[in-house]
């Protein structure tokens, strides 16, 4: 019995070792980046605490909540994309913030990434001299 206990207490902790991060982005960290930062521009929806650019990391505050709680954001480069851990504090079973948060950054990305695309392409430099 003691064996079966181990074994099921041991697996029980591998399992979110092995799971794969949930927000994973198919985009720069870069271009993520400039989202989260566009995002919590909105100062209708969040007050910015901290904003770390080196790292690429944030703290803020949801305006408008009656407890207030420091959140926090971080980007790290995985594989192909950008992994980004989101802690937001709400109590309940209400996750609407975090909702919240997600929309508005899925809708500040889109922006970054259609005025990265429509940024006019800079033409190559042309070589002039004596010849």
């Amino acid at each position: 019995m003691k064996i079966f206990i181990s074994v099921l207490f041991m697996l029980l902790l591998a399992v979110p070792a092995s799971a794969k991060p949930r927000d994973v982005f198919p985009v720069s960290c870069e271009d993520l980046w400039s989202a989260v930062n566009v995002t919590l521009s909105d100062q209708g929806n969040y007050r910015v605490a901290s904003v770390d650019d080196l790292h690429m990391r944030a703290s803020f505050i949801v305006v408008g909540n009656l407890t207030t709680y420091t959140d926090r954001v971080a980007l790290n480069i995985f594989e192909t994309g950008c992994q980004m851990k989101l802690a937001i504090t709400q109590v309940g079973s209400d996750d609407s913030d975090e909702r919240g948060f997600r929309k508005r950054l899925g809708k500040s990305l889109a922006k970054v990434r259609a005025a990265k695309s429509a940024a006019p392409a800079q033409p190559p430099a042309t070589v002039t001299g004596n010849q």
